[in-house]
């Protein structure tokens, strides 16, 4: 999907509501608020999802819409060659979060508030 953050946002929060499985009825204004999106951006990342036949819209009344993911054409996609590129998210490691993850484990790292006074090895 090239870099299409909106649209891969949208289409993982229908895959969260269990889209690949039933229609899922929601509003474009309530995918808005669970993908951090602005209204419009969700509508126009709805509407390239559609062109793609990633997701088929049934438009209800009051504005609502029951949205399914097409789950072969997601196969396909997914099955598709990855780009060329040297930084791929959520596929690429990186490894500053592993150094935090380990540091978590060997308790260098707490979750408490610092004490007053403290100045974490700074001067």
């Amino acid at each position: 999907m090239n870099g299409d953050y909106p649209a891969v946002t949208v289409l993982l929060a229908l895959l969260w509501r269990s889209a690949d499985r039933m229609a899922v009825r929601i509003s474009s204004r309530t995918l808005s608020a669970c993908c951090g999106l602005g209204h419009q951006v969700v509508q126009r990342a709805l509407q390239r999802l559609e062109c793609r036949a990633l997701v088929t819209a049934t438009k209800l009344p009051r504005a609502t819409a029951a949205y399914r993911v097409n789950v072969p054409v997601l196969r396909q996609l997914l099955g598709s060659p990855q780009p060329e590129v040297e930084f791929l998210p959520g596929f690429t490691p990186i490894p500053a979060l592993f150094r935090l993850h380990d540091m978590q484990e060997a308790g260098d790292v707490t979750s408490s508030p610092p004490r007053e006074g403290a100045t974490h090895g700074l001067p």
